[in-house]
Formats: structure tokens, C-alpha cells, sequence
């Protein structure tokens, strides 16, 4: 072969080598740059990470491993899942939101290989408009759905549906986080849905006969069988959970877990009584929540950061594969990237039913961390389930944005991310490491015999207890009676006795003796659904006399709330069982209420048999004397004269029975309910006084006495002073008062004193205090005028010292000015009127005025900034700049540039008493300017600019002045051109989105 032959293919060879070279160089150069754009991608929130790589980003308890059982194309936007009884999960994909067309649909995931994923997906129904939840039922599924609720079936085995009933119709379709939802099987075998906060008109499309109803602040509950539907208490947003005996929880967005406490039902039962409260927030809410995200994630209102802002999906834990969770409530917060648990205890009769346990991770609680939470922004979790083996399932809808345009400034309502991410999905399982699960034979019980079923009932895996409960429900064979009998009678695990008694009551099948047995139960939960059956099947018989009676005086305050809820109309209410409970109940609000609404018009013969024992009330925590005033204040509104009379017998019988020592808190308050009470049905109590024989008139005096002498004492606590001093206002005893007003270690009752002294008619004292307004702290200031406004010849006075100039009229805040210039005496709307017009600052106007033309201008947020630090910073805070002296201005959202400006040009033209400028001069002629934020009987605490703290003596005082006006200067356009002042407020609104992180529908001027 040719030697040049050999030479050209040496310099093919090198040249190629060369270029492979060429091109590895660059791919390795190339690699870091992409993974670096990823890796900004990903710190940015706009990146997503794979299914696979998603699971690297969680943070859960050790002892724990999250895996991935179903992800895209498999599922889509996945909002809510369930299992059906052959173990199948159902899925509701919610594609259209945040405002589709109709693309939601339902899936039919199966994991036909046994390896714990759900590789298989069916298209059950398309086409549906915002679909929100789903609940098996009879070999189909109930839907939640625009407005309605409907029936889904399969009858071919296609895995499509072929019916589709609509059942119910009429519910609101709002905006499509505020739907009806979350439809649940609940304990009495009836189907319960959050209303979604927006309500609505709702009919039974089956019956053309039944009835609209009105579901507007409550949650909704119907008969899967008979079609009969009503409203129950509520109402929830995005998410409604039971635990283990139906006690039934929602959640809104600032509410992470409200417990259900008076269901509406007995709210109709007994109507003669208003109820201040029917749920309670068993978890913090608003803004003593506290969560611990791993992103930096972006809520509506920055006030809001670091709080629940988005809890949805609330779920007990009742599975059997994380015993240290058993029970826990959990609470999604897709805005926060994270879940959050909390481990609620039931409680003893001493104390309310469930109590804050505090965050919950690693099986104890922990301060700062969450039981789930992840690094990437697109993670979205809104619901959660039980799974057939006993783990915990996450529904991670997995959108780059969770927030609906509604609710967001107008600046992010067209983002460009609004729906990236609506071709993703992902489901978890969360689950112990190396744990053996459930075999997945046993997730189908589809075709279980009635025996299997009602052994399943004592399965330590509440989806097992579940679905066999519903099964049973659903085919309610002939032979289960005997078997369930048996169960309830011999079953070692109480849960499983209370499923069986309630199955039997709902079949009508349920005995005196079975009844008998619940309520002499050791667990205080049959007991509770004990009273519950014991409600319906009532003949009066002396067996369930003395039953009821043992019920109603249980040692659980839980078991005692029901029974009175269920039996207090069966029992009378002036025998000993009924009397000895008016006693008890204070120990709990809700017991409290349902007594009072189960006493009804009784209430007052029933306190009044009380008093009569002449016993003290022995109550010294500051809860249950807060009952016990409201129980006899109920008590006492629904007196006789006579009742009346035995009631002051018993407050002058007081001085004599108990030492001055041994005066309970709840004694103090008990009286003042009677007290309050007789005056707001204007019975003259003082004139009864007068007619008591002179031992017993001697009485009050010691009582007011004690009073005068409580207030003085230092080892008196604060909740007896605050008593006394109510006392004194009941005894008239103006001089005391007044002196008390004027004492140097009084200051901090000062409001509370003036609010007292409304009865007060002398106008030379009113003068007197109105004259000494402007060294009056903010809170006492809002008092007086507050007491002030109560009378037309004090409000007259108040306007003299306006129009000579001793008070400004900036000092009337405008809710209480509309007042004056609103009033029904002519007189005194056209003074306030006028005062109101002096208001206006002719130069402030015209600057005003001037400045109006850079809401024009071209506005650039980072100069800005610059300007906000020079000119603002001083006493303003906005995210990391400045300091919070003057009011938080850092939530601009809502506001319009023109408000803003006219605050910046205009700063005393609306002043937050709050915000106050005082002067204090010290007795050398120091002059000390600033806000009062703290007064206590020596000293007064002034926030100072640059958020300096200082603390005067007040034997260091010689005055403290009201300036009348705002601290912040007038004047700021001689420091801030037009440009400035634009780009200025364009940083107040904007200052948010200058790291890039949020898109914006429109980019900002850098």
C-alpha cells in the first residue's frame, strides 16, 4: 500500500481525534453551565425537579423514607385521592385550575405488577368543570364538581363511567378555591362535604318535591340511601377529616384544624339560647400560627410570612404504620412547601378536649421544624390519606404557582407562570425505613364475607375499619346483627365497639341491654356515642332515667358535653343530677354552653336553686370563672323578682361565710354577672338593698370595701383587681374612681376606669378629664372619647377644647369623627363638621396637587430604594431596611399610588392614635419626642426614631405632651424631587419583587 495512502489516513485520524477533542471540551465546559442554570433555576422556584429528583428535596424525621408511587404522565394536577375496597386509588386531577375550561378529571390509578407503584392509570371521567373530591360508594364514586355533587359508575368493567346522576345541585361556584369539596363517609353513615366558605342554595335533583336550603356558613351532610339532606356546623374551606369516633375537623386557610363542638342540630334543638362559639381552633391559627418552611416561599401579604396562609387538606393520622403519629393532626400548606403536625391529646375532665402539643418531628415535639417539608418551590401538597397499608399518601398537585390570580396585586394576576406545571403531578408514600408492609392481597376486601368484614373492624389500620365499616353499611347483610352484637359485647379494642353500636343504631337494630353495656364502659368514647343512641331510642323508662343520670354526671367532661347535648331535655331540670351539674360544666366553655342551651328559660329557677345552698364557688382559674360569669349572667336575665331577691341574699350572705382570704376569683365574678345582669333588665337592685335586713346591707358595704382594699393591695392579683374596681362602678362611688384616674400608680387601669365612670352625670368632672387629654396615653385617649360620645353635653365640651385649640382635632380618629359629624343633634354634626374642613392644609393641598403629576412618570423601584434609605429608614421598616418605629407600610398590596402619596405629603391628615408625636420634658428641661408604646404606674417607654428605646421615671417627669400631629415631618418635597418620589413609591409597592424570584405580568423598570 502506498506510503502516502498510510500518511493521509494518520492525518484523517489526528484531525478527527483533534474535533472529538475539540467537542468533549466543550460539552465539559457546557455541563457546569447547565447544571449552574439548573441549580438557579431550581433556587428561583421557576425549575422543576424530575419525579425521581424530587424526593432528594424533602426533610422528614429520621426513622422515615418518602417514596414516589405515582408521578406524570400517570397523574396530572392530582388535588384529592381515595382507595376503593379492592385497593384501587382514585384520583380527581384538577387541570383547569386556576381558570380552565373544564379539562378536570378522574383517574384510576392500579398497581397490577405489586411493587408498590401505581404504574397503571385509567381515564374514568373527562371533561368535568373543577372537580374537588371524591368518595367511594356502591362499586362507583361520589364527585364534587361545579356546584354539584354526582354519582359515577362503571358497568361494563372499561374502567370508564357509563352513569353519571347528578344528586345534588346548587352549591356556589365561585372562585375555585371556595368550592364545596372533600365529600366523607362519616360514623352515622351519612356523607359530609365542606361547604369551600362560599355556600349556596342547594336541591336534591332526584326529588323534585324537596325543598331549596340555604347552606351559607355551613357545611352540608346527606343520606347516600334516602337522599335526605340538611346543613351541620362549619364551615370549611379546602379539606374536612374525622377521627377514629367522628369527631369531625375543617381547616381554612388561616386555620390549620377546627374541631366541630356544638353541631347544629342541637344548636336547633335548643333554640332559646345564643351560642358564642360551635368549633374551636385545636391547632394556632392566624397569626399565633408558626411553620418553619425550607423555601423561601412567597405569600400575599408579607405580614403573613412564616404563618399558615394556605391550610388546606387537614387530616387525622390514623394509621397503623406510624404509631409515634397515631392521632396527629396534619395540615398542608402548599404556599409553604410543607405539612405540618401536630400531636393532639384528648384530654381529662379538668381541662378542654384537645390541647396544644406543639409542633410535632422525631416522635416528640420540636420547635422550628415541620414533620414535612421541601426544597423545591413546586412542591405542592393539599391533601393527604390513610393508605391500605397503613402509610401515609401526600397529593402533590406540584405547580410552579398555588396562589389564584384573585387573590394576588394586580401586578401578578397575568404572570406568565400562572399554570406551569399543569402537565405535572406527583403522589407520595411516606412510610418507616425498611418497614414490611401490608401484603397487597389484603388491600382488596371487596369480596370479604359479612364475618371478615366485622372482624376488620378491629384492625389497628383505620382504612381496613373504614372501608369494612362502609361495606357494611352499604350491603347491611342479614346475619351481621349477632355478629356485631358479639363485637360490641366481647371486643377488646373500644374503637371497634363503637363502629358496631353505631352500625346497629343506624340499622334500627340496636338493644336496651347493647346500650346498657356501652355506657358502663371503661373508654369514655362508647360512652360519648352511648348518649348518642341513648337520644334516639328515648321511651322514658326509669332504666334510662337512671342511665341518663349516670351519664350526665360522668367523670369526662367529653362524655358530660354529650349527654347533655343528647339527654338534657330528657331529664328535669330541677332534680339534683341537673343542679349538681350547674357546678360542674364551668370547667369547660363548650360544656358550659350546652348547658345553658339544654337549661333554656330555666336558667334562671336553676341558678337561683343554686344560690340557695349559699355555697362559695370555689373557682380560683381565671377559664372557668370566665364560664361561671356567663353562666350566671344567663342565669340571672332569666330571673323573677323573687329569683332576684334570693340572688342578693346570697351576695350579702358572701362577707359572712368566707374569709377575706379565702374570696375566689370566681366568687368576684359570679356576683358581677348577677349584678349586670339585674341592671340590664333595669331590676333595681340598690332599692332591694335598702329593704334587706341591716346585717345583710352591711354586706355590700364590706363588698365595696374589699373592693377599695384589693385595688390597693400589691399581693392582689390582677384579674381581682379588674374586679374591683368593676365593684366600685356598681357602687357608684364616682370620688374613688377619679382618685384612682389621677393616681400615678394607677395609670395602667386608666382606660378601664374611664370606661367605668359612664354613669358619672357632674359635667365639671367630665371638664375636668377632657382638659388633661392631651398627656393622656393613645389607649386612654380612645376611652375617653369613647365615653365622651356616650352623652351629647360631654361631646359639647370636648368640641369647646377642639375649637380653642387644647386638643387637635387630628387627635379624633375618622370612625369617630364620622360619628360627631353624623350625629342626631345638629348642633354638635356642624361643629364637628367645620373642625373636620379646618383640617385641610391649603399648602399641603397644593403640594399635594403638584405632585399628582408623577403618578405619571416613568418609575424605577431601585432608585427607589435608595431614597426610602436616605429619607424613610429612619422610622420605617420594609423587609430588612429600616426600622418599625411609625406604622408598617411594608403591605402596600392594596393601596394606590395616590394614597401613598398623599400619606408621604400629607402625614397629619389621618393619624393612627397609636402613632401619636408625644413630648416628654423631664423635670432639667430635657425634651424627649417620640411614640408611647408602654405605661405602667412608674415609668413610661418611648419609641424614639431609628427605633431608639427610652424609659423615663415618671418622678423624672414634669410633662407629658400630646403634639397633636404625626411623628413623621411635613415637608419631605424639599428633600425629594418628582422623579425621587415616584421611583420612592414604585419601591413601596414593588420592593417585593426585586430579587427576581416572582414573575411579574409585567417586568419592572430597573
Amino acid at each position: 500500500m502506498p506510503s502516502d495512502y498510510h500518511s493521509q489516513l494518520i492525518k484523517i485520524e489526528i484531525t478527527m481525534i483533534r474535533r472529538l477533542f475539540h467537542h468533549c471540551v466543550f460539552l465539559l465546559l457546557c455541563l457546569p453551565l447547565s447544571v449552574f442554570a439548573q441549580q438557579k433555576e431550581a433556587k428561583e422556584g421557576v425549575y422543576s425537579a424530575s419525579p425521581a429528583d424530587s424526593i432528594k428535596h424533602f426533610d422528614i424525621p429520621t426513622g422515615l423514607e418518602i417514596e414516589l408511587v405515582a408521578s406524570e404522565p400517570q397523574v396530572i394536577d392530582p388535588i384529592a385521592i381515595r382507595f376503593d375496597a379492592n385497593g384501587r386509588m382514585w384520583v380527581v386531577e384538577m387541570n383547569d385550575y386556576p381558570s380552565g375550561n373544564g379539562t378536570s378529571r378522574i383517574k384510576l390509578l392500579e398497581d397490577l405488577d405489586s411493587d408498590g407503584t401505581f404504574e397503571t392509570a385509567h381515564l374514568f371521567a373527562d371533561d368535568l368543570v373543577f372537580a374537588t373530591g371524591i368518595q367511594p360508594w356502591k362499586e362507583g364514586v361520589i364527585v364534587t364538581l361545579a356546584g354539584q355533587v354526582v354519582y359515577m359508575k362503571d358497568t361494563d368493567g372499561d374502567h370508564k363511567t357509563d352513569i353519571q346522576e347528578r344528586w345534588y345541585s346548587g352549591f356556589a361556584e365561585d372562585n375555585q378555591q371556595l368550592r364545596a369539596n372533600h365529600p366523607r363517609f362519616g360514623i352515622d353513615q351519612k356523607i359530609y362535604i365542606a361547604n369551600g366558605l362560599r355556600g349556596g342554595v342547594v336541591k336534591n335533583t332526584r326529588d323534585e318535591q324537596s325543598k331549596e336550603l340555604n347552606i351559607s356558613g355551613m357545611d352540608f351532610m346527606f343520606d347516600p340511601v334516602s337522599g335526605d339532606f340538611q346543613t351541620v356546623t362549619g364551615n370549611g374551606q379546602y379539606g374536612l377529616t374525622f377521627d377514629d369516633i367522628g369527631n369531625r375537623f375543617v381547616c381554612s386557610n388561616r386555620n390549620p384544624a377546627m374541631q366541630i363542638m356544638l353541631e347544629d342540630r342541637y344548636i336547633k334543638k335548643y333554640p332559646s339560647v345564643a351560642v358564642t362559639s360551635v368549633k374551636k381552633d385545636v391547632v394556632k391559627s392566624g397569626q399565633d400560627s408558626a411553620i418553619y418552611p425550607l423555601t423561601n416561599f412567597w405569600t400575599t401579604s408579607n405580614l403573613h410570612e412564616g404563618q399558615f396562609t394556605a391550610a388546606c387538606g387537614v387530616m387525622v393520622y390514623r394509621g397503623n404504620q406510624l404509631p409515634w403519629l397515631k392521632d396527629a393532626i396534619l395540615t398542608c400548606d402548599p404556599t409553604g412547601n410543607l405539612i405540618h403536625a401536630e400531636k393532639i391529646q384528648s384530654s381529662s375532665a379538668d381541662n378542654s378536649y384537645y390541647n396544644y402539643y406543639g409542633p410535632f418531628y422525631y416522635g416528640t415535639p420540636t420547635p422550628e421544624r415541620e414533620f414535612l417539608a421541601s426544597r423545591d418551590h413546586w412542591f405542592r401538597a393539599v391533601s393527604m390519606r390513610t393508605g391500605p397499608d397503613g402509610c401515609l399518601y401526600i397529593v402533590d398537585m406540584h405547580r410552579a404557582v398555588i396562589e389564584h390570580p384573585q387573590w394576588v396585586p394586580e401586578e401578578l394576576k397575568d404572570r406568565k407562570d400562572a399554570r406551569s406545571g399543569d402537565d405535572k403531578g406527583r403522589i407520595y408514600r411516606v412510610k418507616p425505613v425498611n418497614s414490611r408492609l401490608e401484603p397487597k392481597w389484603s388491600w382488596s376486601i371487596a369480596n370479604h364475607t359479612t364475618e371478615e368484614l366485622v372482624l376488620l373492624l378491629e384492625h389497628p389500620n383505620s382504612w381496613q375499619r373504614d372501608t369494612a365499616f362502609r361495606l357494611l353499611s352499604e350491603q347491611k347483610p342479614e346475619n351481621a346483627n349477632m355478629l356485631l352484637g358479639r363485637l360490641l359485647n366481647y371486643s377488646r379494642e373500644p374503637v371497634a365497639r363503637v363502629l358496631a353500636l353505631r352500625l346497629l343504631h343506624g340499622w334500627e337494630a340496636v338493644e336496651a341491654a347493647q346500650v346498657t353495656t356501652a355506657a358502663n364502659h371503661y373508654d369514655r368514647r362508647l360512652r360519648v356515642h352511648a348518649c348518642i343512641v341513648l337520644e334516639d331510642l328515648w321511651n322514658d323508662s326509669s332504666e334510662q332515667k337512671t342511665l341518663a343520670r349516670k351519664l350526665l354526671t360522668d367523670r369526662e367532661s367529653s362524655v358530660r358535653l354529650q349527654a347533655i347535648l343528647s339527654l338534657g331535655d330528657k331529664v328535669k331540670h330541677d332534680s339534683p343530677t341537673w343542679l349538681t351539674l350547674a357546678k360542674t360544666v364551668i370547667k369547660d366553655e363548650y360544656t358550659t354552653q350546652a348547658f345553658l342551651m339544654a337549661s333554656g328559660d330555666e336558667i334562671g329557677s336553676i341558678g337561683a336553686a343554686v344560690l340557695k345552698n349559699k355555697s362559695t364557688t370555689g373557682v380560683t382559674q381565671e377559664d372557668q370563672a370566665e364560664n361561671l360569669y356567663r353562666l350566671y349572667r344567663s342565669a340571672s336575665m332569666k330571673m323573677t323578682p323573687e329569683e332576684h331577691q334570693v340572688a342578693l341574699e346570697w351576695i350579702a350572705e358572701l362577707p359572712k361565710w368566707v374569709n377575706e382570704s379565702e374570696v375566689s376569683l370566681g366568687d368576684i365574678r359570679a356576683v358581677r354577672a348577677l349584678l349586670e345582669s339585674m341592671e340590664a333588665r333595669q331590676f333595681d337592685w340598690r332599692g332591694q338593698v335598702a329593704t334587706l335586713p341591716e346585717q345583710q346591707k352591711v354586706s355590700f358595704d364590706v363588698i365595696w370595701m374589699l373592693a377599695k382594699q384589693w385595688i390597693n393591695e400589691e399581693s392582689a392579683s390582677e384579674q381581682l383587681k379588674q374586679e374591683s374596681l368593676r365593684f366600685l362602678a356598681f357602687a357608684r362611688d364616682a370620688e374613688s374612681l377619679k382618685d384612682l384616674f389621677t393616681r400615678a400608680a394607677f395609670t395602667h387601669y386608666r382606660a378601664q376606669v374611664l370606661g367605668l365612670l359612664h354613669f358619672e352625670k357632674d359635667l365639671s368632672v367630665w371638664r375636668e378629664l377632657i382638659s388633661q387629654f392631651p398627656s393622656l396615653a393613645p389607649a386612654v385617649k380612645r376611652s375617653l372619647i369613647d365615653v365622651v360620645l356616650r352623652d351629647g353635653q360631654r361631646v359639647k365640651i370636648l368640641l369647646d377644647e377642639i375649637e380653642a385649640g387644647v386638643i387637635s382635632v387630628n387627635e379624633i380618629d375618622a370612625i369617630r369623627m364620622n360619628r360627631l359629624t353624623g350625629s342626631g343633634d345638629t348642633e354638635i354634626a356642624q361643629r364637628a363638621k367645620a373642625l373636620q374642613a379646618s383640617t385641610v392644609n391649603a399648602d399641603r393641598a397644593a403640594v399635594l396637587e403638584d405632585y399628582k403629576a408623577i403618578l405619571e412618570l416613568k418609575a424605577f423601584p431601585r432608585e427607589g430604594e435608595k431614597i426610602f434609605r436616605q429619607n424613610c429608614a429612619t422610622c420605617h421598616r420594609i423587609g430588612e431596611i429600616g426600622n418599625q418605629v411609625a406604622p408598617d407600610i411594608s403591605d402596600s398590596r392594596t393601596r394606590q399610588p395616590l394614597q401613598l402619596l398623599t400619606d408621604i405629603l400629607q402625614p397629619n391628615k389621618a393619624i393612627d392614635n397609636n402613632y401619636m408625636h408625644y413630648s416628654v420634658i423631664t423635670n432639667d428641661g430635657k425634651i424627649l419626642d417620640g411614640i408611647i408604646t408602654e405605661e405602667t404606674s412608674n415609668q413610661i417607654t418611648l419609641m424614639q426614631p431609628e427605633r431608639k428605646v427610652t424609659t423615663i421615671l415618671r418622678t423624672d417627669i414634669d410633662e407629658v405632651q400630646s403634639r397633636g400631629v404625626s411623628l413623621m415631618p411635613e415637608g419631605l418635597e424639599k428633600k425629594i424631587n418628582h422623579q425621587q418620589m415616584a421611583d420612592l413609591i414604585s419601591f413601596i409597592k414593588n420592593w417585593r419583587y426585586l430579587d427576581g424570584r416572582t414573575p411579574l405580568a409585567k417586568p419592572l423598570n430597573e
